[in-house]
C-alpha cells in the first residue's frame, strides 16, 4: 500500500513477462510493446521451448507469451507456476485449437495485438481470469451450436449452480465476482469453480471455458 493524502492506495504488482518465439522480429516487436506497458517490470526472450523451460525453472516468470504455432504437444515443467498466454490466429480456428497447449491460461488473437489489447490480456491472465478472443469465442460457440456426432460423448452433466458459474466464467468473472453475482461465499464460488475444472478435465479456467464451448455446454446466446 502507498499513502496518498489521507487514503491508502494498493500498489499493483508489476510482472516479469517472457516471450517465446524463434523469429527475432516477432520477439523485438512484442518486446517493444511490453516495454511500454506499466504492468510489466521486466521482459525476457526465449528462442525455443527448451530455452523457455530452462528460464521458467530457474527464474520467477509471471507470464510466458507463446508467439508462434507448434507448441501444442509441449509439456510444462513440473512445479512451474508461470501462466501461459498464447497468440492465435482467430481466422483459422482449426489450426489455433490444434496448436494451442492444453495448459494455456489465455489466448490473444494476433488481430488484437495492440498495446491496449496486450495490456488487457496480460492483466486478465495475471489475475487468473479467463482470456479468450471475442472472435475465437464466437466461432467456438457457433461450432457448439451444431449437433455433436453420436460417437462423441458430452462431458459430465452440470448442476444448475455449476451451469450458472460456467456462464460467469465465460464472461471472465473472478471468484469474488462470481460469489457476489450468485450471492454465495467466496469459498462457495471457489468450490464451484474447482468442481467445474474437475468435471471438464481442464487445468485452468480458460481451458474449462474452451472445453465447455466446444462441447456445447455454453449456449450460443452466451457471448
Amino acid at each position: 500500500m502507498t499513502q496518498i493524502g489521507s487514503r491508502e492506495v494498493p500498489i499493483t504488482p508489476r510482472l516479469t513477462v517472457a516471450v517465446c518465439a524463434g523469429n527475432e522480429l516477432v520477439r523485438r516487436g512484442l518486446g517493444s510493446i511490453l516495454d511500454d506497458l506499466a504492468i510489466v517490470d521486466n521482459d525476457v526472450y526465449c528462442e525455443n521451448w527448451e530455452h523457455a523451460c530452462r528460464l521458467m525453472s530457474t527464474t520467477p516468470v509471471d507470464i510466458l507469451i507463446i508467439a508462434e504455432a507448434g507448441y501444442g504437444n509441449c509439456q510444462l515443467p513440473d512445479g512451474v507456476q508461470t501462466k501461459i498466454l498464447v497468440l492465435v490466429d482467430a481466422t483459422d480456428l482449426r489450426t489455433a485449437l490444434k496448436d494451442a497447449p492444453p495448459w494455456a491460461h489465455g489466448f490473444l488473437a494476433r488481430q488484437d495485438l495492440t498495446p491496449t489489447g496486450l495490456d488487457e490480456a496480460v492483466r486478465r491472465v495475471a489475475a487468473g481470469k479467463s482470456q479468450i478472443p471475442a472472435q475465437l469465442a464466437s466461432e467456438l460457440i457457433q461450432r457448439a451450436a451444431a449437433p455433436l456426432p453420436a460417437r462423441v460423448a458430452r462431458p459430465a452433466k452440470l448442476t444448475s449452480r455449476e451451469s450458472e458459474t460456467l456462464a460467469l466464467l465465460a464472461d471472465g468473472l473472478s471468484n469474488k465476482q462470481i460469489a457476489r453475482r450468485l450471492s454465495i461465499s467466496d469459498h462457495g464460488a471457489k468450490r464451484l469453480v474447482a468442481s467445474l475444472l474437475l468435471k471438464l478435465d481442464s487445468p485452468n479456467r480458460t481451458m474449462a471455458v474452451v472445453t465447455a464451448i466446444k462441447s456445447g455446454l455454453i449456449e450460443p446466446s452466451v457471448t
